[in-house]
């Protein structure tokens, strides 16, 4: 299922009748014989058939009578939803260009190839690419740190590989409930020995698990990043081979923030494949391949031009905090960040990466932090040593290329905009470069008004829309906004290719038929090619794209054949030891380095901001730029407001399932004694939350797990969920200038007894 840490976990449907009456997990083997690590099913894989068969499922096209949002609804046919989409979307690319339709796809079955044919409708059309701003800081900065591998989305070590770990630090994830799939890697890890170190401002689930557990202040992760790399330097910890050979450490960076290569020396031609990086023997120049001991630190004037090897610049940055500082600005006490750092230095250590820190506007100094920080002490490039990110280093299995975007002769690419910049766009028809503001929406694969900050914007934003299309199986929040609703089939109701997180290529057979008048994904969308007049794009079946996938000379070396992917389902098409980057995966970076120092590096998205290079150059530490006890806010609005992950959701994929809600029924506010009893709140209480954005009302639970300050709830519900408001309406689209990305956690509120 989509977004799961398995990213699809497999599973074999029993079918009776025409209906799916039960589902197994299959037997699934690695080359060598032995069952797949890759084949767990968590209680949400489970609880699959209630969800396909619940009554919220969307049965035919739906057209908005009322008011957005008022839920009175008419039904129509499809021919008649297709020729209204179509036709208002060649009316508004005639009067205001291509870029007027923007689609926007979310991480709903996030590895589906069936999701990718929407690129094919978007290329002939030239419409907008709405890009989602979720993740992007710990994605980019793991791209910037090691590039994205091509056998591990995230660059860095295999899960497999988790299990070889000395040392494990669970920092900034909640894994035995988000990463309950995998979850078995790191207690097979713990039981071999490993130590298991978890750093999170609330008591988590894993963190019951651990042998250390640290709290500490929200957004100061990359303070105790520093902190750590601090004591290793201190005390001798560093690699100085490691840093040598497999970094940028030693490469000579001008003033200018660039590094010195031969060209500037007049002995080569710029951008040329001879002109290489310099680096200082301590006598002269030379190239960075023709030294063995490189210098690493100090400053020079060398042929005119005043140079700082990359690691000493990072020293420096490092040496702006004291220790002192960094325990009272993370609010740990020195001795607890002293044993950390003994911890991680005494062994092979593994960080297990989640998206907690980038939720927070300075999300970076902590991915920048924690990546140095292996950088210069060996920590990484061998097995079980390095780090690991939830959902971005599961094995990718080789071999499917989407052909969606092939042959598509004259198609000219349209524009895309970071989805934070949406409202101030479609509210001022321009933003930087960007002239042409979408006045139509195709939403799919994911549900935005639950999901991302800033709802009141979005409300008001999509208020401003000519026409809204949602295709999705359930009248999810967004549709419920929306002036056209597609129903689409379930998983089980059509055919796909999956293929990453296990390390095999997994062939989607359809179990069962589409009910009522619900179709594919696929068929949806070459109904609207075709309709738009691309008619010769869209003479595929579903069979001929899905086998032109895997139709190409990686799937061949990989032993992956349409053929074979119908007989045996599942095609392991990956290598067999687990992945490490710089030890059997290349480092894919542009220097062919591991690069903790950022030549050049530029925002996401540059819509005229303020910008500074040689800061984001390098790892530096700012405070958010709400979630922060220093700013002068937090005199109105003291507590922080966190959301949690939790086994029994996955976004909000998984709420229309009775099972879980069963379970899980309603949404609650955590806090700690503290905040609770100087507001006369017990358990039970009903609360409201609240700043100048909106505000949210639900129950109260106190709890001792809380940290003083932090409020939590769970991850995933929607607006019918709470008893009044949204807790999407606290949390605010502003985001850091070199990342384009949703900061629900940088938000800061009150919070007031109601009954």
């Amino acid at each position: 299922m989509g977004n799961c840490s398995g990213w699809g976990c497999p599973i074999n449907v029993t079918v009776r009748e025409g209906k799916a009456a039960n589902l197994t997990r299959p037997d699934m083997k690695l080359p060598d014989g032995s069952p797949s690590p890759y084949q767990r099913i968590c209680l949400k894989g489970y609880t699959n058939i209630e969800r396909m068969y619940a009554d919220t499922r969307l049965q035919y096209p739906l057209k908005r009578k009322g008011e957005r949002g008022a839920g009175e609804w008419e039904r129509i046919s499809w021919d008649e939803a297709i020729a209204e989409i179509t036709d208002t979307w060649k009316n508004l690319q005639g009067d205001f260009g291509p870029g007027a339709v923007g689609f926007l796809a979310g991480s709903g079955n996030v590895d589906s190839t069936v999701k990718t044919y929407a690129d094919r409708l978007i290329a002939c059309m030239g419409a907008t690419v709405l890009h989602n701003c979720y993740d992007n800081t710990g994605v980019y900065c793991q791209y910037n740190h090691g590039a994205l591998g091509a056998t591990t989305t995230g660059g860095h070590n295999e899960y497999r590989d988790i299990v070889n770990a000395e040392n494990i630090f669970v920092w900034g994830s909640n894994p035995s409930e988000s990463f309950i799939v995998d979850y078995h890697f790191i207690s097979e890890a713990c039981e071999a020995g490993a130590k298991l170190v978890v750093i999170d401002p609330i008591f988590t689930t894993t963190a019951a698990k651990a042998d250390l557990y640290v709290s500490i202040r929200p957004g100061t992760d990359g303070l105790l990043a520093a902190g750590i790399a601090q004591i290793a330097i201190r005390d001798g910890k560093i690699d100085v081979e490691h840093m040598r050979t497999k970094t940028v450490a030693p490469f000579l960076v001008k003033e200018d923030g660039f590094y010195l290569r031969l060209s500037d020396l007049g002995r080569a031609e710029a951008g040329s494949d001879q002109d290489r990086i310099m680096v200082y023997d301590g006598v002269q120049l030379a190239p960075f391949d023709e030294v063995e001991e490189p210098v690493l630190e100090g400053s020079f004037e060398l042929e005119g031009f005043k140079v700082r090897p990359a690691y000493q610049i990072l020293v420096d940055r490092f040496s702006a905090w004291t220790l002192d500082q960094i325990s009272q600005y993370t609010d740990i006490p020195l001795d607890v960040i002293e044993e950390v750092a003994s911890i991680y230095l005494s062994g092979r250590s593994m960080v297990l990466l989640g998206f907690g820190q980038d939720h927070y506007a300075n999300g970076q100094t902590f991915y920048d932090g924690v990546f140095a920080l292996a950088d210069i002490t060996g920590q990484e490039c061998k097995h079980g040593a390095g780090s690991t990110c939830v959902d971005l280093t599961g094995a990718v299995a080789q071999g499917v290329q989407s052909t969606a975007g092939m042959n598509l002769d004259g198609a000219v690419a349209g524009p895309t905009v970071y989805v934070n910049h949406l409202p101030q766009l479609v509210e001022e028809g321009s933003i930087g470069e960007f002239d042409t503001a979408p006045r139509s929406m195709y939403i799919y694969y994911c549900n935005p008004l639950a999901n991302m900050p800033d709802r009141q914007r979005w409300l008001s934003m999509l208020d401003k829309m000519d026409l809204v299309v949602v295709s999705d199986m359930v009248m999810s929040e967004t549709a419920e906004y929306a002036d056209i609703v597609l129903p689409v089939a379930f998983p089980f109701e059509k055919s796909d290719l999956t293929f990453r997180q296990t390390g095999f290529v997994k062939l989607i057979d359809q179990a069962v038929e589409t009910p009522f008048e619900v179709k594919s994904d696929f068929d949806v969308i070459t109904l609207l090619g075709r309709a738009m007049g691309f008619e010769q794009y869209f003479t595929q079946t579903l069979e001929d794209f899905l086998s032109s996938c895997v139709d190409n000379e990686v799937a061949q070396e990989a032993g992956v054949t349409w053929d074979k992917l119908q007989s045996e389902h599942a095609v392991w098409s990956h290598p067999e030891e687990p992945s490490v980057i710089g030890l059997n995966a290349p480092i894919l970076t542009a220097t062919g380095r591991l690069e903790f120092y950022h030549e050049g590096i530029k925002p996401m998205m540059d819509v005229g901001q303020e910008w500074d290079m040689l800061k984001e150059s390098c790892w530096f530490w700012e405070p958010p730029l709400e979630a922060w006890h220093e700013n002068p806010l937090f005199e109105r609005y003291p507590l922080t407001f966190i959301s949690e992950r939790c086994k029994y959701k996955t976004h909000t994929i998984f709420n229309n399932v009775p099972a879980l809600l069963e379970i899980d029924p309603e949404p609650f506010v955590k806090m700690s004694p503290s905040d609770a009893a100087s507001r006369d709140i017990n358990t039970g209480d009903i609360v409201r939350l609240y700043n100048d954005r909106g505000h949210v009302v639900l129950k109260a639970v106190v709890s001792n797990g809380c940290r003083k300050g932090v409020l939590v709830i769970d991850h995933g519900w929607e607006e019918r969920n709470f008893i009044e408001g949204h807790y999407g309406d606290l949390s605010s689209i502003a985001s850091w200038p070199r990342f384009e990305q949703d900061n629900w956690f940088d938000c800061l509120c009150e919070m007031e007894k109601v009954q």
